[in-house]
């Protein structure tokens, strides 16, 4: 995995953790290292073989297990922790160009919009109107 592929990941484990209800100014820690690792001139897969992902500024002991996590397997445990609040469709939301993760998550937990369908089915069906 390239770093700016781990970036985008990390950007997606945000935008997921805030949609499901986690506490955004923490989530908000993984845009900031998705920054930095995407302007990283290391490669991070290189970092993580040699057991060095804690060099990383700003990673300590558990977010560097949620690297090599999403590193070795493409989804890390705290994404799994949180599934159970949300599914991962809702990311297909914050894909929507103009569509963040705060208007996400009130379209998941207010109108029970888990993803693009639930969105094109609902403003088909007017059911938005006037929210």
């Amino acid at each position: 995995m390239t770093n700016g592929e781990l970036a985008q990941k990390l950007r997606d484990l945000r935008d997921f953790l805030i949609i499901a209800g986690y506490e955004e100014s923490h989530a908000t820690r993984y845009t900031h290292l998705s920054r930095y690792i995407e302007k990283m001139p290391e490669d991070v897969e290189t970092m993580r073989r040699e057991g060095r992902l804690k060099e990383i500024p700003g990673v300590g002991g558990l977010v560097a297990s949620y690297v090599k996590e999403i590193l070795e397997d493409g989804v890390s445990s705290k994404q799994k922790d949180w599934e159970p609040f949300a599914p991962i469709t809702v990311l297909e939301l914050v894909r929507i160009p103009g569509l963040g993760a705060k208007t996400a998550k009130r379209l998941f937990h207010e109108f029970k919009i888990a993803g693009a369908d639930d969105l094109r089915k609902a403003l088909e069906e007017g059911g938005l109107e006037g929210k």
